[in-house]
């Protein structure tokens, strides 16, 4: 039931994409957070919450999948700066219990690409109240096909045109005449289940009615995109961090004398977090940004267009001991967005055993005094000490 990606990580890997335009806006297509589990669709609760707060802190903006649209269509005259929409696609229950509150919580607005028949289908899918609570408060409802098939002719050769011509419409008619009924709000945006599509199925989406169709294809919707083709970054399970970043359209940025140091240790209290940006005068100045990603929130931080300096100042609010600190910008001439980001310690306030080995009394106790058998003493063990945790890059 779970729908599958076109993409994976490992192909991205392969084949490294071409850089993002610039302009327009980003489209990110989630399935499930947390739960069910599935080997491709399934991301954590905690992940999700690390892209959401990235996005919240880093100089994004997301906005309505519609403005996109009317942007792509000359129906709008412009985006914010690193506009971006969330998408998820089919219905699953996590979508009301751990997306919802996180983009709730930050004024996220969001689409979810539903189909009808997996509603109330298992325990793990939403239920009708649910949907409705959710387009209540501002969620925009969309479709997903009826029943979530491969749409194009050319996977259902045992049906005849006129037979594939009924079937379709069916998926498509009746998916958005259920959806319109159970929130009352029309639905004019459809998601190709599986991402599988062709010029004679966008075509028949426009005579069904929809306004845009969104495709699992990688890349970013820009002025005079075909409303019918739009692409998507697809979040699936083994994308890490900075490839998520790196779909977006973040690319390196060089910096030097990180404080603290990569890795490094830090008495917890007032700190000041900053980095020199060698190459800043290529940057735009209005555009260079600092964050801590463990902070709920956001820091005032203060930078030196005159030579490449930013800071920013911490005296309370970090929570957990790995912390991530991240600088981004964007170019002048390419207008790309440019990041860095690396990570530093605070020690737990359980002991941290990377730096304060945990040691066995028993095993002391033992090497101090070995049992003695037959007068000759065995072997000495010495103290187990506890290997300390790999950072993240």
């Amino acid at each position: 039931m779970i729908a599958a990606s076109v993409l994976t990580t490992a192909a991205f890997a392969a084949r490294p994409f071409p850089d993002l335009d610039p302009s327009g806006g980003t489209i990110l297509c989630y399935h499930i957070v947390e739960y069910p589990a599935d080997p491709r669709m399934e991301i954590s609760r905690n992940v999700f919450q690390q892209q959401m707060r990235y996005l919240s802190t880093t100089g994004y903006t997301v906005v309505p999948l519609r403005d996109i649209y009317e942007y792509a269509t000359g129906k709008r005259s412009t985006l914010p700066k690193n506009a971006v929409a969330i998408t998820l696609d089919d219905g699953w229950r996590s979508a009301y219990t751990e997306a919802f509150p996180e983009l709730k919580k930050r004024h996220f607005p969001f689409t979810l690409f539903i189909y009808p028949r997996i509603i109330g289908m298992t325990p793990y899918a939403l239920t009708w109240k649910q949907v409705k609570e959710m387009a209540e408060a501002g969620a925009d409802i969309e479709s997903h096909p009826l029943s979530h098939p491969f749409l194009t002719k050319r996977r259902h050769t045992t049906l005849d045109a006129k037979q594939y011509s009924e079937w379709l419409q069916k998926e498509l008619v009746d998916s958005r005449r259920i959806l319109e009924k159970e929130t009352g709000h029309p639905v004019k945006f459809l998601a190709y289940p599986y991402g599988d599509y062709d010029h004679y199925l966008t075509a028949d989406v426009a005579k069904a009615g929809y306004d845009a169709a969104l495709t699992c294809d990688y890349g970013r919707v820009s002025r005079g995109t075909n409303p019918y083709r739009f692409k998507r970054v697809v979040i699936e399970k083994h994308m890490d961090f900075a490839t998520f970043r790196y779909y977006l359209g973040a690319r390196p940025l060089p910096l030097q004398e990180m404080t603290p140091l990569p890795g490094q240790l830090l008495d917890p209290g007032e700190m000041t977090i900053s980095a020199h940006i060698p190459d800043y005068q290529s940057l735009d100045p209005k555009s260079v940004g600092i964050a801590l990603l463990s902070m709920t929130g956001t820091l005032p931080y203060s930078y030196d267009a005159k030579n490449g300096w930013i800071s920013l100042l911490v005296n309370e609010g970090l929570q957990g001991s790995l912390q991530r600190a991240l600088v981004w910008a964007t170019e002048k001439k390419s207008r790309r967005r440019v990041e860095a980001t690396w990570t530093f310690r605070l020690p737990d306030i359980l002991g941290d055993p990377a730096f304060c080995p945990a040691i066995d009394p028993v095993v002391i106790a033992h090497a101090q005094h070995p049992p003695q058998t037959g007068g000759s003493a065995g072997p000495v063990s010495t103290p187990r000490s506890v290997a300390a945790p790999r950072l993240q890059n």
